[in-house]
């Protein structure tokens, strides 16, 4: 299995969106061309999207790591210690160990920082792995037997190979030799031999154990799970940015897995309690479980679908419907369907394209799906807004950098519902959102963004507030009457 240079690529240095949504993206580019603004108003529009390799940091990972610690099991410091102490024993007899630190705003989290992609040279013979298992790899994992696709005959356990992503799912299981398009992530040592891993029976266990990544990563997700969540950054924000006080009734309308239900029942220092909605059975076991493991008491997830999660007309017979208002003290009285005003604090990380995803090591998503999510965000956002009571918070998310879900999403809740005002997402570590997409600048001053368009050109000059996975988040606040 000879590589093909002219088909391997590196992370970073490709797009990994489609053509004609790579297109769609672009001619939102210049969007003050159809107004008429200020000459410096359309100069400022520029900085959207400038040009195409805006989107190749999508195929690379941030090079900060962050891990959410659950306070009330250890303090800061003494997570801090920990995994410093774990940096040392996963990097042990290389040039350098990742440095952890604090954040400097976010009082439970903890920064991992690695120096970011590296120049490797790939050995001779070759693993080829799915595009799922290749960016687990350069988020830090290992490669397991279920990802492995292709390896070059004659390799041996304990052989030094190079492994490769096939970005486009074009090589079939058991190939030896694969020409198509791929990605080079790193070497690493063969466990298995190639009879092994393609045997008639399901393989199992580790295949490749990754000795020199392309991007060097620490591997943390099975880590202290007890007190340990890892959580990108922006959507740890989300939960300060919400900050309900304790024994306050939360509702999370699309929660799976949930990092941010178990943060707000972390935050609420386990008073209170978490409404965790999703739709799917499979997901609310998985909120369950990371609940348990964590050893929060105050999340009760429910399965269920929340564009349907609201009363909306109320039925005659008043004896079906209790008069008492979802609270910590009363289970019966947190089941949906709810009615209107029943929430003072409510999250929704709204279902999106999740085009703001890193690594994407080469989405499928087309205009047309990427246009559908904007009438199932509404729905959402509708039901939201009733469901909260005047004087709540309701906050607003997505992990995409599409600004129709985005800023063009918070232009039409303001049009559509006079008693909902925008408020400032405090703290601050964003930046404003994308102007000429329907807010004003006080507005787009108030929601934040994060994404491609918005870091420095290299990511080993930016901090960890930049280099992100792309995101958005808005806060609203409904008038009291």
């Amino acid at each position: 299995m000879e590589t093909d240079t002219q088909s391997t690529l590196t992370p970073g240095t490709f797009n990994p969106l489609l053509a004609e949504v790579t297109d769609f993206l672009m001619k939102l580019r210049r969007p003050a061309e159809r107004h008429s603004e200020e000459p410096e108003k359309k100069q400022k529009c520029l900085r959207t999207f400038n040009s195409c390799q805006d989107f190749n940091l999508l195929s690379l990972p941030p090079r900060f790591t962050t891990v959410r610690v659950n306070l009330s099991r250890k303090t800061i410091n003494e997570a801090l210690t920990i995994v410093t102490e774990e940096m040392k024993r996963q990097f042990k007899g290389r040039i350098y160990v990742p440095a952890v630190y604090p954040h400097h705003t976010l009082s439970d989290l903890l920064v991992v920082e690695t120096r970011g992609a590296q120049i490797v040279t790939p050995a001779k013979k070759e693993v080829v792995v799915g595009k799922m298992c290749g960016s687990a790899v350069l988020r830090g994992a290992e490669v397991y037997t279920p990802g492995v696709l292709g390896v070059t005959p004659g390799v041996v356990v304990g052989e030094l190979v190079a492994v490769y992503v096939d970005l486009d799912e074009k090589c079939l299981r058991g190939s030896k030799g694969f020409d198509g398009r791929k990605m080079f992530i790193g070497n690493g040592i063969a466990m298995q031999a190639r009879k092994e891993l393609f045997t008639k029976g399901k393989p199992s266990g580790l295949a490749v154990s990754m000795e020199d990544q392309i991007f060097d990563c620490p591997s943390l997700g099975s880590f202290h799970q007890d007190f340990l969540f890892l959580q990108n950054l922006p959507s740890v924000l989300c939960s300060h940015i919400l900050r309900p006080s304790e024994h306050a009734v939360v509702l999370d309308m699309c929660a799976a897995p949930g990092g941010k239900s178990t943060h707000i029942a972390s935050l609420m220092s386990g008073t209170g309690c978490v409404i965790a909605i999703d739709r799917s059975q499979n997901k609310i076991n998985q909120i369950t479980e990371n609940a348990d493991r964590l050893g929060l008491k105050n999340i009760t997830a429910i399965k269920y679908d929340s564009t349907k999660i609201l009363v909306e007309v109320e039925p005659t017979d008043k004896s079906i419907m209790s008069n008492v208002r979802p609270n910590e003290n009363c289970q019966n009285c947190l089941m949906p369907p709810y009615k209107s005003a029943s929430f003072k604090w409510i999250l929704l990380d709204a279902p999106c394209s999740a085009l703001g995803q890193r690594p994407q090591l080469q989405t499928k998503a087309n205009v047309k799906e990427i246009q559908s999510f904007p009438v199932i965000q509404r729905k959402l956002l509708s039901n939201a807004v009733k469901l909260l009571e005047p004087g709540g918070k309701l906050v607003y998310s997505t992990c995409t950098i599409v600004p129709e879900e985005n800023e063009e999403m918070v232009k039409w809740v303001l049009d559509n519902y006079a008693d909902i005002k925008l408020v400032d997402t405090q703290p601050k570590l964003g930046l404003s959102g994308l102007p000429n997409c329907g807010l004003n600048e006080e507005q787009c001053n108030k929601v934040q963004r994060f994404g491609p368009s918005f870091m420095v050109s290299s990511p080993i000059e930016s901090n960890v507030d930049s280099d992100t996975i792309g995101f958005f988040i808005a806060a609203f606040s409904k008038v009291l009457t």
